[in-house]
């Protein structure tokens, strides 16, 4: 619906002219979200997306070889004004800088985390060097479909401006390179044939463009439409735009202008918030990162995350997370009716790291067997909680518990449907028991799945008519304000690098500023806040105190992925302890293991003659929770790691809670 008919502004009463303003208001409302959206993407564009549930992510480029991204690169050197002409050193066709031709630029490697910039004239030049001659598009798109993937998407052009394609508006592009080859083509073409969606990320930030100005910025962004519409149409089709970056501005108009065109080329794209901003109608993605999104089922979004340590493009071989926090991450995004959007960086030269390929594979495996309770599901209606999510489809609701529940009894909020019939898709023979106050699932120990039981529920309607229904029954942990120790800490060691270590990091502090939204990094969208400490412990720090653990965390929130404790490389036996101050009743457990080092784990209390006793003994710790059949009573726990898989684990959350009737204070 549009309205064309002119309105002469200087002759309208007033009245006339609220009524205009109304039935525009009434045209936007309606092409949101009833009809045709004009500029954004409708919201069945996102119908094959969000039945996919599972997508690939690929930061690649010639930061690979310093294992950094182009935020590492020195944007203006000292003494140079940055007017948009100045600020790169023209490096295309200038004599090869000696750093790269005698490997002096590998001093450079891990910059960023040593505090510092890679100098441009080193940045700049590393194209010369990127020729990924076991770079196998067919091959890899053929692996990421059997693993399950839906969707790709690639880094066409990341913050440094190189471009991984022929680009007839730079050359700095793979033309430029000893590979010369189109990498987008070859990915494109490998993703047509196997039938798997082709999203491109672009970046809005380029330090290398010349044209990138903030104070003036017209030339760029016709620079950048062009380069858009040339990725859209060469390599057609595509599925949609992850915009990213940048501190530049476009007008509204001009921004709608871009979006109706990637429309006019691709009608059924879809984008995310980030980078470009939004249409003025249609609907967008969120896309937080590097942590779970909240339970929405209104609005599409995705958690985009790494394998690699914390770092999006190839780090070298470090920090891999395990196959099982990464397949825990799918489920809880599936729960919360989202995408897991995975990332990998390739190797310089092309090869595709086996670890990735682990972790990928794994997923694979899983969605095989029991993919139908992942992809083609909307999340709920019990929204998530420490015991695990649920999915939903048709009539049936797909109960996923991740936690260790020895009792072998899941007792959930009641269900307002009735339960026809119950199987488990990962073995045994559950018993579903309705009453007013409760559903309860009941399994023998023995059928669990270390990883995900899944119970699937039959039920005599609609699942999706339900509404969704809270499960969060416990408030903060009894472990907040606790006092942690360790037996070793990389904090103010030399192998902290730019992260803290500390055992304070794994406990919450109802001083900190917990709760509010953190400065949002390249118009980053989903939920940044950290854990809510919903009351105070009742324990006082001193001032000296909090500045202390206040300097030691680095005014990193918890669910930041930096803030963990990590013992030393030699510590054989490492472990954490929390002292709640005072004996209190622990009826549960909640630890996040990171990176999944640890193998080999068990779980201690101190009883009161001062003996350490063993009450959970387990493996491959990962997103860990134990709901314990009877509490223990006691003021100190501790948890031990007895093997690694040959880096320590980093622990981000050792969280003790109390029964529902307990108290949480402790004593000043």
């Amino acid at each position: 619906m549009l309205i064309t008919k002119e309105v002469s502004m200087s002759r309208t009463p007033f009245f006339s002219l609220l009524s205009f303003f109304l039935l525009a208001c009434f045209v936007v409302s309606f092409g949101a979200n009833g009809g045709e959206p004009k500029y954004g993407p409708a919201m069945k564009n996102y119908d094959w997306w969000r039945a996919a549930r599972f997508g690939v992510f690929i930061h690649w480029g010639p930061g690979a070889f310093l294992h950094v991204n182009g935020f590492a690169r020195e944007n203006v050197p000292k003494g140079m004004k940055d007017d948009g002409k100045s600020r790169n050193a023209a490096q295309l066709g200038l004599p090869v800088p000696p750093e790269i031709s005698n490997g002096g630029w590998k001093k450079f490697i891990h910059t960023p985390r040593k505090g510092g910039k890679v100098p441009m004239a080193i940045y700049d030049n590393l194209y010369r060097l990127f020729n990924p001659v076991k770079f196998d598009a067919d091959e890899w798109v053929k692996f990421l479909k059997d693993c399950g993937a839906g969707y790709i998407v690639l880094t066409t052009k990341h913050h440094d401006g190189f471009c991984m394609w022929d680009s007839a508006y730079t050359k700095y592009d793979m033309m430029s390179t000893p590979f010369k080859r189109d990498v987008c083509k070859e990915l494109a073409d490998a993703c047509h044939k196997y039938g798997i969606k082709l999203i491109w990320y672009y970046s809005k930030w380029d330090v290398y463009e010349p044209s990138y100005d903030t104070k003036n910025p017209k030339p760029y962004f016709d620079f950048m439409r062009n380069q858009v519409k040339e990725l859209l149409t060469k390599y057609a089709p595509i599925a949609g735009m992850w915009w990213d970056g940048g501190k530049i501005k476009f007008p509204q108009e001009d921004s709608d202008k871009v979006f109706l065109m990637i429309k006019g080329i691709q009608p059924g794209y879809i984008i995310n918030g980030r980078g470009l901003g939004r249409p003025k109608d249609g609907y967008i993605f969120g896309t937080p990162e590097q942590k779970l999104g909240a339970f929405n089922l209104k609005t599409p979004w995705e958690t985009c995350a790494v394998i690699e340590g914390n770092s999006w493009i190839w780090n070298g071989g470090v920090d891999f997370k395990s196959p099982g926090i990464c397949l825990n991450y799918l489920i809880n995004c599936a729960g919360g009716d989202g995408n897991l959007l995975l990332n990998f960086g390739p190797k310089p030269d092309g090869e595709f790291p086996a670890q990735d390929r682990a972790v990928y594979r794994h997923i694979g495996e899983y969605l095989k067997k029991y993919g139908k309770s992942i992809k083609n599901t909307r999340g709920g209606p019990y929204i998530p909680g420490y015991w695990g999510v649920s999915t939903r489809a048709g009539k049936k609701i797909y109960i996923h518990v991740t936690e260790k529940w020895p009792s072998g009894k899941i007792v959930l909020p009641p269900l307002p449907a009735k339960v026809v019939s119950c199987a488990a898709l990962t073995g045994g023979k559950p018993k579903v028991t309705q009453t007013k106050d409760a559903l309860t699932v009941e399994l023998p120990a023995d059928k669990h799945d270390p990883e995900d039981t899944i119970i699937v529920l039959t039920i005599d309607r609609d699942a999706m008519s339900i509404e969704p229904i809270k499960t969060l029954d416990r408030t903060s942990p009894v472990s907040v304000n606790a006092k942690a120790t360790a037996s070793t800490s990389v904090s103010g060691s030399r192998f902290s690098r730019a992260l803290r270590g500390a055992p304070e990091s794994v406990v919450p502090y109802d001083f900190e500023q917990l709760g509010k939204r953190h400065k949002k990094e390249f118009g980053e969208d989903g939920e940044a806040r950290s854990d809510a400490v919903a009351a105070k412990s009742g324990k006082v720090f001193s001032a000296d105190e909090k500045k202390r653990i206040l300097k030691l965390l680095g005014g990193r929130p918890r669910g930041d992925f930096r803030r963990w404790w990590r013992a030393l490389p030699d510590d054989k036996k490492p472990w954490i302890e929390l002292d709640v101050w005072q004996p209190t009743p622990v009826k549960s457990v909640r630890i996040v293991d990171y990176f999944g080092h640890a193998k080999e784990f068990e779980l201690q209390y101190q009883d009161s003659s001062g003996a350490w006793k063993t009450f959970y003994k387990g493996k491959n710790l990962d997103n860990f929770f134990l709901e314990l059949p009877k509490p223990i009573t006691a003021r100190k726990f501790r948890l031990v790691v007895l093997k690694t898989s040959g880096e320590q684990p980093s622990i981000t959350k050792f969280d003790l809670f109390a029964s529902k009737k307990a108290s949480s204070k402790t004593p000043r």
